[in-house]
């Protein structure tokens, strides 16, 4: 079986499935509500240990230290992509967008992401394996179906495509690339993983539908994936899957991991081609000696120094705790019976869609025994309960993303492979509704933006967050209860309502509706400002009516691997005095052409301000959402569609005033560059058009 996840000697990615629990005690609506808001807390904790650094947004996987005073900060790609559907499903899109943004930024032009990065940016595993990059097209399809929009379909494209390119004669789509085989040279990986061809089903399924131009591939390759799932590495004598295919030998995996039974039920369903829900049962039943032929996955043992059980599902297990290894022949720990946490939240959320919602309860009710309860430790759970060595790398027992996002997803009974809630599903299976949202009013709007507000819903569990409807499409979401929609056409009449939703997806009916018409959009001769070259963090350019002569690039300093998000840091500024006009009631637009060249995890921001009377003091300021840059070198178009971070002060007419674009490096550690100076023949020009006349 070729597994992307990493053998470590002291952290490993967190990654699959498999866990069983006896029965136990009931668990309530409010005990899993709990349980999953502790690991929520946990999760923006971990978020927040990248802030300021290369890979700010991101969340960094593992709570492991160097030393007493050294945190080790490692992203597995995997990891983001639950930590952001668990953003999600707790009604936190602002965190979970600060991870998918990051993601896009740093995606390689190739479509596809490493395994891990370090918190600098730097690679740490250097393998681009299918199951990683899968997962977060996963995350962009969630949120697409949560929230609607398009916002992402440009990566998953890209990485679907990356993907598919892997795929052999027999269905199955192969590993990805490594650097590991041939001492630091790309060559694809030897081995077609059920997990990732898992991984893949259903998303090359949903973006067929989506992509005119892909339908054809993306359901082709959908139909070998299942081919090679259903005939390849199904087991029928045991009715369960084996771990995977090798391609250059043509052997199957001889190893028995637990991860593709639960995974596959949630990919493929209960049952079609296969009896897939059998698998359940031969992880429950399989009470063998310990060896590959004969495994043994429920395991009861102890976790507190006091003697008392844990009941749950390890990856594999060898009885006589033979020594373990690294695919190099290093010892990396024994591999002996063990509790692992992440795959026993797989298989709760597996025994919730067969319907078992007890069996699904106890499972969660036994993880929470080693969820953490006070200090930085609150709400996080371990990868491993002992540490065991699973016959591809050595478990961590650190409290890691992966354990802790999937207790959210499993206690929420969200099912990340197809995007959706599993029927009946929730917190403790909450099937009630939040009230109505009340008093939906609009307090401003622009000629491009409408700002709404609204009174509280209530739940009986909690109300996570507000769909917003536009013309009867959710065009967003929000966690309180303000939200301003953007990226509209002038003079233009849309009607707005809002929906509230619960943790488990219950969702209210919709508020009463309101319209709202846009401003007028700025007339046509209102002036635009040119940025010309010239400029530089210690030296003020100019802006002009006039375009340029000749196309350049002014440096935009870097943000030296701090976050200077919507704070004015070691500008390049362009102004221009002397303007006047009369406010024409609608809104500033720009565009400013951008470049990072090939640096990874950069983005631009900008500030306009005015000053309507030329006194020196700006009367209105304007600071717009950052712009993350790709990695390929290029201008790309920083524009007013990024929307409005924050202003203050309102617009006035220009009497011998004065208009100032301020440009910084909101992150990242690589500086930056804005074209400037362009003809119109040239193109790319660099400009402000404000609402004046």
């Amino acid at each position: 079986m070729m597994n992307w996840k990493r053998k470590v000697v002291t952290v490993l990615v967190c990654f699959l499935l498999l866990m069983q629990i006896l029965p136990a005690a009931s668990v309530s609506a409010a005990d899993n509500a709990a349980a999953s808001n502790n690991a929520y807390a946990w999760l923006k904790a971990q978020q927040d240990l990248t802030a300021g650094l290369a890979l700010d947004g991101l969340v960094d996987s593992f709570d492991d230290w160097w030393n007493a005073t050294d945190r080790r900060q490692i992203v597995y790609t995997y990891d983001q992509a639950v930590a952001a559907i668990a953003f999600m499903l707790k009604g936190d899109r602002t965190r979970a967008e600060k991870v998918l943004n990051k993601m896009v930024a740093i995606q390689d032009p190739d479509g596809s992401w490493i395994n891990s990065y370090w918190w600098n940016g730097y690679g740490e595993e250097i393998r681009k394996h299918v199951g990683p990059v899968a997962w977060m097209v996963m995350a962009f399809m969630t949120h697409e179906k949560l929230y609607g929009g398009t916002t992402y379909q440009a990566s998953a494209k890209k990485a679907l495509d990356w993907a598919i390119t892997f795929q052999k004669p027999n269905g199955a789509i192969a590993g990805g690339r490594t650097t590991w085989d041939l001492n630091g040279a790309w060559s694809d990986e030897v081995w077609s993983s059920t997990e990732h061809n898992e991984d893949m089903y259903q998303i090359l399924k949903y973006y067929a539908g989506k992509f005119a131009d892909r339908t054809t591939a993306y359901n082709n390759a959908a139909t070998g994936v299942k081919s090679f799932l259903d005939n390849v590495v199904w087991d029928s004598a045991n009715n369960r899957w084996r771990g995977g295919w090798k391609n250059n030998t043509n052997l199957i995996d001889p190893a028995v991991p637990m991860d593709v039974n639960p995974w596959g039920v949630l990919a493929l369903g209960l049952s079609g081609t296969r009896n897939y829900q059998a698998s359940l049962s031969y992880i429950e039943n399989a009470n063998g000696s310990g060896t590959v032929d004969s495994p043994k996955y429920v395991h009861s043992l102890t976790y507190d120094g006091s003697g008392a059980l844990l009941t749950a599902y390890d990856f594999d297990w060898q009885y006589d705790c033979a020594a373990g290894t690294d695919q190099n022949g290093n010892p990396i720990g024994n591999k002996c019976a063990d509790i692992w946490f992440e795959g026993s939240a797989f298989m709760s959320l597996a025994y919730y869609m067969q319907g078992n919602q007890a069996k699904a309860d106890a499972i969660i009710n036994e993880i929470v025994k080693k969820q953490g309860t006070s200090g930085s430790l609150l709400g996080g759970v371990p990868y491993s309960l002992k540490g065991s060595n699973n016959s591809y790398w050595r478990m961590a027992m650190e409290n890691c993303v992966s354990s802790t996002g999937w207790l959210i997803i499993a206690a929420h009974r969200f099912n990340p492979f197809t995007g959706t809630y599993l029927t009946g599903g929730g917190v403790g299976g909450d099937t009630t509704s939040p009230s109505v949202p009340a008093n939906l009013t609009s307090p401003s709007k622009t000629s491009t933006s409408v700002s709404l507000s609204w009174t509280a819903s209530t739940d009986n569990v909690a109300v996570t967050g507000y769909d917003i409807l536009r013309n009867g499409s959710v065009v967003g979401s929000s966690t309180g209860t303000t939200y301003t929609d953007t990226g509209l056409s002038a003079n233009t009449a849309y009607t707005f309502a809002v929906k509230a939703k619960d943790a488990a997806g219950n969702a209210s009916a919709a508020s009463s509706s309101i319209s709202v018409t846009t401003s007028s959009s700025s007339p046509a001769n209102s002036p635009t400002l040119y940025v010309r070259d010239g400029a530089s963090s210690s030296v003020t350019g100019t802006l002009s009516t006039t375009a340029g002569s000749s196309a350049n690039t002014d440096a935009i300093a870097a943000a030296g691997g701090s976050n200077w998000d919507g704070t004015v840091h070691t500008p390049t500024s362009y102004v221009l005095s002397g303007v006047s006009g009369t406010y024409s009631g609608g809104a500033t637009a720009f565009n400013l052409f951008v470049d990072s060249s090939s640096s990874v995890g950069n983005a631009v921001q900008v500030r306009i301000s005015y000053d309507f009377t030329g006194d020196g003091t700006y009367d209105r300021l304007e600071t717009y959402n950052y712009f993350a840059t790709n990695d390929t070198p290029g201008t790309e178009d920083y524009n007013q569609s990024k929307g409005v971070r924050s202003s203050s002060g309102t617009f006035a007419n220009l009497s011998n005033g004065k208009v100032r674009v301020e440009i910084w490096s909101a992150i990242g550690n690589g500086s930056s560059s804005v074209r400037t100076d362009a003809t119109s023949a040239q193109g790319s020009q660099s400009k402000i058009v404000i609402p004046f006349s």
